[in-house]
């Protein structure tokens, strides 16, 4: 590149020149002619000799052709040729310039010599004649092409000495700049490690060592940026809600993994996607609708119907707010509500269950009450069964109560701290032990299976206590005389468990699911008649699952249940 800049530069320093020469050997010929011309016409007018053989004479000597031309263009005399012979030049531009401004001159191509002229023409004031002296442009070009060599071989020079000096040059001035070009393109290309090394205490110097800061600067900024939007990245990847930022048009601009997952997408990036198309809820669409109209955070609850299951999400929207690019957009966070909903259905369950299971031992103390406040107190005969009846009913209802209550603790975790290492093997038995008489009374055998070695876990006694119990009180109510109700603990490499196991009426299929539910029966007026309260295997479940156990239940109609409750093994030893 700097060659080519040297090579113009001195072509057209070259040309220049070589233009400003021509015309300076141009205008020296002239004036030279233009002094022969009057020299040429001073000799004419002194001498003796006939003008022909004057011209020949003073054209040998002064190595030019000269020409005489009367005012009105005849040509008397020319030292190349016979004046009788030649055509009239008065219409030649430089005889027109004579006689006009006295002197003339002219470039143009003679017939006569075949070749390019420079003709002057002089005219002097008082004179009939014009003198024209000429002289070939090849002796001018002659003169020109030796100052040509001259001038090449001067430019010659200069460009080796201008190469020689770019070379220097760009040592000292370009080629900083061009280590610079090179660091700033490898920065582009994201090489951000691209410094520039030199030494230079000059300008370039402080340049290159304010370039080398600011790539330094730049990659520690560039990297904590990244280091933000991996940090952000992994938290949006990592929320249990799904995230959307959407415009006003419902266009998903950014989504995180829960976001396609709870929509259900095949694509991991649902970017460029529209909300509306990928879930149809008109719940959806007229949310997104009104974006543009919100002011404060909105919440609504959808049931997917499109789904194979039942499922309820919950989408929480933003109103739109600007982005950096001058864009408008939404924040919509999606969780699956589905649990929450059950819940909720749940609590209204369990408060329509309680109350229907006060309404009955309540209208019946009621019932009595009135009935002896009327007057049948007085008669001994109904007086004592209805005060037994009230009684019964009375302690249905502190039972009731009171399963509540455990229930609402159980749920609430309340009670953890009171939890010790039992050996289960005692409290089994001991259960077992309060049940005998019970069992006996109905004929039914009770029997009980323990470990070898100490089965010992952590445990809140009470609540586990209460949990064997509603167990077997279950098993034996619901086996028929004859009958038996196996207790059994055993253990595994990590699990104790606790099985009651008894060959009583059993339980559909259907049923089996809904067991551990709060106030769910299997046969709601046998329950009742034997006093249950419907929430003790509901309790059972929730003491097994706040010692992190669980329970699991298998039955089949006419053979007999199992129900298991397993927990988590202590060491055998004693502590």
């Amino acid at each position: 590149m700097n060659a080519i800049a040297v090579v113009l530069f001195l072509a057209g320093a070259g040309s220049w020149i070589e233009f400003r020469l021509k015309s300076d050997l141009l205008e020296e010929s002239t004036r030279d002619l233009q002094m022969r011309a009057h020299l040429v016409n001073d000799a004419i007018a002194r001498s003796q000799r006939p003008p022909q053989e004057e011209v020949q004479h003073l054209a040998e000597v002064g190595g030019t052709r000269i020409t005489i031309i009367q005012r009105d263009g005849t040509v008397v005399a020319d030292s190349e040729a016979m004046a009788a012979n030649m055509e009239n030049h008065g219409e030649r531009p430089e005889v027109r310039d004579a006689l006009a401004r006295g002197v003339g001159s002219a470039i143009r191509y003679s017939d006569t010599r075949r070749s390019d002229m420079l003709y002057v023409a002089y005219a002097a004031d008082g004179q009939a004649q014009v003198v024209r002296v000429a002289i070939h442009l090849e002796q001018v070009n002659a003169r020109l092409r030796v100052a040509e060599h001259t001038i090449l071989l001067t430019v010659a020079a200069l460009f080796i000495a201008g190469m020689g000096l770019s070379f220097l040059v760009a040592r000292f001035i370009v080629k900083p700049i061009e280590a610079m070009r090179s660091a700033a393109q490898e920065i582009a290309r994201g090489n951000l490690d691209a410094t520039i090394e030199m030494t230079r205490r000059d300008e370039f110097g402080e340049l290159v060592a304010a370039f080398n800061t600011m790539s330094r600067e730049l990659k520690s900024r560039v990297g904590q940026i990244d280091a933000n939007r991996r940090e952000l990245s992994a938290i949006m990847d990592n929320m249990a809600e799904g995230l959307l930022l959407v415009d006003s048009d419902g266009v998903i601009a950014v989504n995180n993994r829960a976001a396609a997952r709870m929509l259900e997408s095949k694509d991991s990036s649902l970017a460029g996607s529209r909300l509306w198309e990928i879930i149809r809820l008109p719940e959806v669409d007229e949310l997104l609708a009104s974006l543009p109209n919100l002011t404060e955070p909105r919440r609504i609850w959808v049931e997917d119907r499109t789904h194979s299951q039942r499922r309820v999400l919950a989408f929480v929207a933003t109103p739109l707010f600007d982005t950096g690019k001058g864009e408008r957009h939404a924040v919509l966070l999606i969780s699956d509500a589905t649990e929450d909903q059950k819940l909720l259905e749940m609590r209204q369950d369990f408060v329509a269950n309680v109350s229907h299971e006060l309404k009955t031992p309540l209208t019946s103390i009621s019932a009595y009450c009135e009935t002896l406040l009327d007057g049948a107190d007085k008669d001994e005969t109904v007086r004592r069964p209805f005060l037994e009846k009230i009684q019964v009913n009375s302690a249905r209802l502190t039972k009731l109560v009171s399963d509540i209550l455990n229930l609402s603790r159980l749920e609430s975790g309340m009670g953890d701290e009171s939890r010790k290492q039992i050996d289960l093997n005692d409290l089994v038995a001991r259960s077992v032990q309060r049940h005998a008489d019970v069992a006996d009374q109905k004929n039914v055998k009770l029997s009980m299976h323990p470990m070898a070695e100490p089965a010992i876990a952590l445990v809140n006694d009470e609540d586990m206590t209460e949990a064997v119990d509603n167990l077997i009180t279950n098993a034996v109510s619901y086996t028929q005389a004859g009958g038996s109700v196996d207790v059994t603990v055993s253990r595994n490499a990590y699990e104790l468990q606790v099985e009651v196991k008894d060959t009583g009426c059993g339980i559909s299929a259907e049923a089996l699911p809904r067991v551990f539910e709060r106030f769910y029966r299997v046969d709601k007026a046998r329950s009742r008649a034997l006093g249950g309260t419907g929430l003790g295997l509901a309790i059972v479940k929730h003491v097994a699952l706040k010692h992190g156990g669980h329970v699991e239940a298998d039955s089949e109609v006419g053979v007999g249940s199992s129900f298991r409750v397993t927990l988590p093994a202590m060491p055998t030893q004693r502590e």
